[in-house]
């Protein structure tokens, strides 16, 4: 028996427990007719034995080129964030940094951890030493300057690389910064001292 033919035999088998368990509306999306459906309900068992062993093929089978090519980049846009989401937690990444970046849940952080044999730190994150922070700045301000980007996140993955660091520090520095940048109001022309 053929590929097809087993195909088709399961294709067969599914539509008759659909049109039998009533989800006529499946069996409208594969594109049978009214009468169709009402023939493959009434079929007995001797009559789907001899559909399922004929030669016949009752199916076409074809590849959505366009469809195809879009689900394959999408399997490795999804690829791709994964190993990210798994180098961020290998990096010492938050449950909080998590969510921020990737919208997981506190439960899927930990599952993933477990998966990957990452133990979680308890208590807060260490800081960064004055050295370290220096050396993150002038990373930070040569390549970035959305904190949300993935370019912001891929700069901070590679300093906490680069220097053995949590990813969590790096992430809150950076915030730190960014707060404060943006705390730091700075007077408008015309708004200074008038003298009277």
């Amino acid at each position: 028996m053929s590929q097809i033919s087993q195909v088709t035999n399961a294709l067969l088998t599914q539509l008759v427990m659909e049109l039998k368990s009533g989800y006529l509306r499946r069996c409208e999306a594969l594109g049978l007719m009214d009468e169709e459906m009402r023939m493959l309900h009434s079929l007995t068992v001797e009559d789907l034995h001899y559909l399922m062993n004929s030669p016949v093929s009752v199916l076409t089978l074809r590849i959505h080129h366009e469809n195809f090519a879009l689900m394959l980049q999408q399997a490795r846009r999804e690829q791709k964030r994964l190993q990210r989401l798994d180098r961020a937690l290998m990096l010492g990444g938050s449950i909080e940094l998590m969510q921020h970046y990737f919208g997981l849940t506190s439960v899927e952080v930990s599952s993933r951890r477990r998966m990957l044999g990452i133990e979680a730190r308890q208590g807060r994150c260490l800081m960064l030493t004055d050295k370290d922070s220096a050396e993150v700045w002038r990373l930070w301000k040569a390549h970035v300057t959305d904190l949300d980007s993935a370019d912001g996140l891929g700069v901070m993955m590679q300093a906490a690389e680069q220097l053995a660091v949590s990813l969590t520090a790096v992430w809150n520095a950076v915030r730190g910064w960014i707060e404060d940048e943006k705390n730091t109001v700075k007077p408008e022309v015309g708004q200074g001292r008038q003298d009277r």
